[in-house]
């Protein structure tokens, strides 16, 4: 009986992940093919503003939302709490926050404080965010609801949406920056009104009696992970800033497009990530646990080490083809952000732990590494090596808060690292990433184009009997003894 309840939970887990993948799959690949929209269609300034006006909306939603919807999956799945308070109170705490920026967007905007930045689309801005956040808060409760499938219909209807939005206004009537906040603004919209009729959300609508009690709970838990997330904001996006800076929007959009390929790594962990948020939260009471987490680390390591390596094999030719020809100097770039993606990827598997066990207070701290070491390189570095600096800050950055967190996180839950496959295949990387990065100063490319598929296939060597073994004893359906 307790090996088929260990069954389960591995058969659950990679059932959803298989889910979220089959949703998020055409909204990833979308991203993809307008990468060469944006990047023939804008230009390296617009590029750059487009960059900065998104990383504005990311920084501004957790302090609106007050991170809510992290506390709606956390209780929502939870069965010791009422779904109907649980949603009813993330409505409320969200729509509020939205009114108060409301009040506050008009008076930035007068006063010019910001018109570098918001370069005239604060009230565009204001609607991204509004949109946004009602996205975020419906499909969490979704999630909570445990609506997978339906999660995934949604995921594929606003990549539809996404779609014909920028066609419609960016190729169609060539609107710029407008058209591509006008076209998310608009399948976000969609997104709330598709999900609401449904799932029957109304159903969940209950604003006459508020449990107080659940209130203070919920916000308890949320409200540490606002500078939670924005000192990781600041990781991923004081780049942004801190490049515009110092070198302005065109270099700033240079940059933009160097996270192009990264973005990979980060959109396959993410389709992963959304399922295990969900296992990490339903078993963290179970006995099984500690093992658990050992074997899907172990799973998820090995993927992104060959993901990860196959990026690095081909980031040269994917550029060239890829991107606009204005953008091909990110490729001097990208081979470093690729490397640190996968410790990014790693930093949010642990930081899993933290909300599955209510300890999101350590989440902050562990943060604040981050964002201090990020900041304190740029301006170091950004003036003297260019753009070479908000990638080596970002790597750097990245691998001290994974050391950090696997020191403490595993003081909560202590499951194995594999720390002597972690070493070999980081040095591994680190060898292909250093190839890359030297590369545009080498006259002949015939070294690279002979390592950087050796060392991918040791990488593949590697991985793939952990890999195999995984499958096979963990998600494959055992007989019962």
């Amino acid at each position: 009986m307790a090996e088929e309840v260990v069954q389960s939970s591995y058969k659950k887990l990679a059932s959803n992940t298989i889910i979220f993948a089959i949703g998020s799959f055409s909204s990833k690949l979308l991203v993809i093919l307008l990468v060469n929209v944006y990047t023939n269609y804008l230009t390296q300034a617009e590029m750059g503003i487009n960059d900065v006006i998104t990383q504005i909306a990311n920084w501004m939603q957790p302090l609106v939302t007050l991170t809510i919807s992290e506390a709606i999956i956390r209780f929502g799945l939870d069965k010791a709490y009422d779904k109907k308070q649980v949603f009813s109170l993330g409505n409320i705490v969200c729509v509020a926050g939205l009114a108060v920026l409301a009040v506050i967007m008009p008076i930035v905007a007068l006063s010019g404080v910001a018109d570098k930045y918001l370069s005239g689309y604060s009230l565009l801005l204001y609607v991204y965010i509004f949109s946004s956040s009602l996205k975020l808060v419906y499909s969490t409760f979704v999630r909570a609801l445990e609506m997978v499938k339906l999660f995934a219909i949604n995921g594929i209807l606003t990549t539809f949406f996404t779609l014909v939005g920028t066609i419609l206004f960016m190729i169609g009537f060539k609107m710029g920056n407008t058209g591509y906040l006008l076209s998310i603004i608009v399948s976000d919209l969609i997104s709330v009104v598709f999900l609401t009729i449904t799932a029957k959300l109304w159903r969940y609508y209950d604003f006459k009696h508020i449990d107080r009690e659940l209130l203070r709970t919920m916000l308890q838990y949320s409200i540490p992970l606002i500078p939670a997330q924005i000192l990781w904001l600041i990781t991923n996006s004081s780049d942004t800033f801190m490049t515009t800076h110092y070198l302005g929007s065109a270099k700033n959009g240079i940059l933009s497009a160097s996270y192009k390929i990264p973005n990979l790594v980060a959109t396959v962990y993410f389709m992963f990530g959304q399922a295990w948020n969900m296992s990490a939260i339903l078993e963290n009471d179970s006995e099984d646990r500690d093992r658990f987490y050992t074997n899907v680390f172990n799973l998820n390591q090995c993927l992104l080490y060959v993901l990860a390596a196959g990026c690095l094999m081909i980031v040269q030719p994917l550029t060239a083809i890829w991107l606009g020809k204005d953008f091909q100097d990110s490729v001097m770039y990208s081979p470093i952000l690729i490397y640190s993606s996968v410790f990014s990827c790693f930093t949010t598997f642990l930081g899993t732990i933290y909300l599955a066990s209510k300890q999101t207070k350590r989440s902050m701290v562990t943060s604040m590494f981050s964002g201090i070491i990020n900041i304190g390189l740029n301006i170091i570095l950004i003036p003297r090596i260019g753009l070479y600096g908000p990638a080596i800050s970002t790597i750097v950055s990245y691998m001290t808060v994974f050391i950090i967190r696997a020191v403490d996180s595993r003081k909560i839950i202590p499951f194995d690292l594999k720390v002597r496959k972690m070493i070999i295949n980081n040095i591994l990387l680190a060898i292909m990433t250093g190839i890359n990065v030297a590369q545009p100063y080498v006259k002949t490319k015939l070294f690279s184009y002979i390592s950087l598929p050796v060392l991918f296939i040791v990488i593949m060597v590697l991985n793939f009997k952990s890999l195999w073994a995984m499958i096979g004893s963990k998600l494959k359906r055992k007989k019962t003894v």
